[in-house]
């Protein structure tokens, strides 16, 4: 399996946290699994999970005549030499940025290509300006999806929507959710912190985390001493291109930057240890393909305030497993947290059935089972030159 990120390895993100987790289900089942990530350094151990870096000097005379040219042309010379020394049966490449082609092309194994939010769907979502470089990285993602032998990937709503974009039958697509491994422990209610609303991913736009610093005020007028953690990399996503760090020094009064905690990334213990003591989990995304976040939080018993938007309505079912509210409202999320806050019994309740939902309908064990058993399909079928 390749992925642009490995935690712990070569940086945060879903698609690594993904890869992480369906490395160990399936290695969990008597296979072998062998990741391969961008970085430097030896092959490293991930449990039974076997991690190998490939040099992310990308070409710069490549890229100059196609962007993004260089990086696939690396990752692929590293792909094929992997499956040869390992003997490996299946590969899997993610399709975000793209850099299967050269490795499809060259290829003597099965090629899955698991469909992620597509670059196309990021330049859309953030407004982004389609440069040279974000042209260059929708077609190749596109030329990836075209060669594979299988497509999977994890909502209904992304199926639908990245069916269309490259323009196949959603039928082609297989559905496979992704899964979670449950918690060691559950949580004592006593040993929470008193209103603690946790964030965990990147700072940036399409996670709606400026919405989240707006609704911060409302919250605190009806509770204030209540905090605001917010965990991953800040990115410079506020208005006039400044980070969230800098937005809100520049934006909000001492007595709101007082109660919000801007933490940077965070080593895996941590993350898990805020997810634990937090009151309540929230994350208002702009769109989420999926949106793993909510079962990272849900697996503790932590209840969790999440958007209508993507695949978030099929992880979190409304004031059963969890809390909706529309994408790009403040208000809407000021309002879920303070009446979440104002009743424990409630908490408790939407808690337990989330971590119900997370343990049942989206195990890793069973991600791993219906991995296996589509990589088992394309091997039986061979690789379609």
């Amino acid at each position: 399996m390749f992925t642009p990120t490995y935690p712990s390895v070569s940086g945060e993100g879903g698609i690594g946290k993904y890869v992480r987790e369906a490395a160990a289900a399936m290695c969990a089942t008597g296979h072998e699994v062998h990741v391969l990530t961008p970085g430097v350094g030896p092959r490293t151990e991930d449990g039974a999970v076997s991690v190998h870096r490939c040099a992310a000097d990308w070409s710069p005379l490549l890229d100059r005549i196609y962007p993004g040219a260089g990086a696939c042309w690396q990752v692929g010379r590293a792909m094929l030499d992997l499956v040869t020394r390992q003997q490996l049966e299946v590969v899997e490449f993610p399709n975000w940025e793209g850099l299967a082609p050269y490795f499809a092309w060259r290829r003597r194994v099965p090629l899955v290509v698991r469909l992620h939010t597509s670059s196309l769907e990021t330049i859309a979502i953030d407004g982004l300006k389609p440069t040279r470089a974000r042209r260059a990285d929708v077609r190749r993602e596109r030329l990836t999806a075209r060669m594979a032998d299988a497509l999977a990937t994890h909502s209904e709503s992304h199926r639908l929507i990245i069916a269309e974009e490259l323009r196949v039958d959603p039928e082609q697509i297989r559905v496979i959710p992704h899964g979670i491994a449950p918690a060691p422990a559950h949580v004592d209610p006593h040993d929470r912190d008193a209103q603690t609303v946790v964030y965990l991913g990147r700072l940036e736009h399409r996670k709606g985390t400026i919405d989240l610093l707006h609704a911060v005020p409302l919250v605190l007028r009806d509770f204030p001493d209540a905090s605001f953690v917010l965990i991953g990399a800040d990115r410079p996503h506020c208005p006039g291109g400044r980070t969230h760090a800098q937005y809100l020094r520049e934006e909000f009064p001492p007595e709101v930057q007082r109660r919000v905690q801007l933490l940077g990334r965070l080593p895996d213990a941590d993350v898990e240890s805020w997810l634990r003591r937090a009151t309540l989990f929230a994350a208002p995304s702009v769109y989420e393909s999926f949106g793993l976040i909510f079962l990272e939080a849900m697996r503790w018993g932590t209840p969790v305030i999440g958007t209508r938007a993507g695949g978030i309505p099929e992880i979190i079912d409304h004031d059963r497993t969890g809390v909706l509210v529309p994408p790009r409202d403040p208000e809407s999320l000021a309002a879920a947290i303070i009446a979440l806050l104002r009743d424990p019994a409630r908490r408790q309740r939407l808690g337990e059935a989330g971590r119900q939902r997370s343990e049942t309908g989206f195990s890793s064990q069973r991600m791993g089972q219906q991995m296996v058993e589509l990589y088992a399909e394309v091997v039986k079928r061979g690789a379609r030159r």
